[in-house]
């Protein structure tokens, strides 16, 4: 095979200049003969236009390392601040109420068992010191003396059966002496548990003339959940009845006012009816733990007259229906004014 060789000569009319232009020489083999060939260029090939036009597009648009530089610095600065980011201020809100929300639930949960364990814990004082109360009045002052009475009176009819009259006479001088004695007032049985029907402690007082009265009970009682009541029942004996008569009760949760009830009124009549209820904008107290007096507790009052209408007994009974807190019942009145 030969040879060839090709000079190209080049003509660059698009530069402004002409000339021609040795591009390559290529050797062609064949035959063993070698031949040159000298090649014009007077235009560019049309894709290599649009190729240089595409590369000087794409130009404008490239990244510099001055923007790759900017960008970086500002993705620094954005880690740094998260609290400026797009939609970061709504969302943590959104998880702020969701704790919230949750710290909430926990707390009544644990108010409740608290509440729960305090009245527990009260049934068990109750039932250690009834029994050591009952213990004691066994052995009281009183019975001692009422069974040594007792014990005289039978030794002298038997001292009688066996003619001992002067040992009868002896016996009788002392069972006299006893009986001269100053009396001691036996307290009775320890109370039992305390009961969902409680006896009011009624006090009558002059407010503003003689014809008015005032019954008042203050043993504390309890209005909540199933297992968590006691002594929520309040029984007056009116005695008269006034132009007006109205109830009037002061309560407070053991640590809120987050309670819900009712309150009902039964009559010598055993009529039940529904005359006044407690919620939490009408309580205000202090915690069961801090409570001192019932001038601390908010009054709520309500006015009955058209269901008491005849003298007799009257019972006011205290109903949970709902919230984290039971009612704690400081005091109970019924005024018939």
């Amino acid at each position: 095979m030969g040879a060839r060789a090709g000079f190209f000569k080049h003509q660059e009319e698009d530069m402004g200049w002409k000339g021609i232009v040795v591009v390559g020489m290529a050797l062609l083999l064949g035959a063993g003969k070698v031949s040159a060939e000298i090649i014009t260029i007077d235009r560019e090939p049309p894709q290599l236009v649009e190729l240089r036009k595409a590369h000087e597009a794409e130009l404008k648009s490239a990244a510099t390392p001055d923007d790759i530089a900017k960008v970086q610095e500002e993705y620094d600065q954005a880690k740094k601040n998260l609290s400026k980011a797009d939609g970061y201020a709504q969302k943590l809100s959104r998880l702020e109420e969701a704790k919230r929300k949750e710290i909430e639930t926990i707390n009544a949960r644990y108010l409740k068992e608290q509440a729960k364990l305090d009245a527990a814990t009260r049934s068990a004082i109750d039932e250690k010191y009834g029994k050591k109360i009952a213990a004691l009045n066994s052995r009281g002052v009183a019975r001692t003396n009422s069974s040594y009475q007792g014990k005289l009176e039978k030794l002298e009819k038997e001292l009688i059966g066996k003619n001992d009259l002067a040992g009868a006479l002896v016996v009788q001088t002392e069972r006299k002496k006893m009986s001269t004695a100053p009396a001691v007032v036996a307290t009775g049985a320890a109370p039992p548990p305390p009961a969902k029907v409680l006896p009011a402690v009624s006090v009558s007082a002059a407010v503003g003339g003689k014809d008015n009265q005032v019954y008042v009970n203050s043993v504390h009682g309890i209005a909540g959940a199933e297992g968590n009541i006691s002594n929520n029942i309040y029984a007056f004996t009116l005695d008269k009845i006034g132009g007006q008569t109205k109830l009037v009760f002061y309560g407070y949760g053991n640590r809120s006012g987050d309670s819900y009830g009712r309150v009902y009124l039964i009559g010598p009549d055993k009529n039940r009816t529904e005359v006044a209820r407690w919620q939490p904008d009408l309580l205000k107290g202090p915690n069961a733990s801090e409570f001192k007096s019932y001038t601390e507790v908010r009054a709520i009052s309500a006015d009955i007259s058209s269901h008491v209408k005849q003298p007799g007994q009257y019972r006011v009974e205290f109903q949970y229906t709902d919230g984290d807190e039971p009612l704690n019942i400081y005091r109970v009145e019924i005024q018939s004014l």
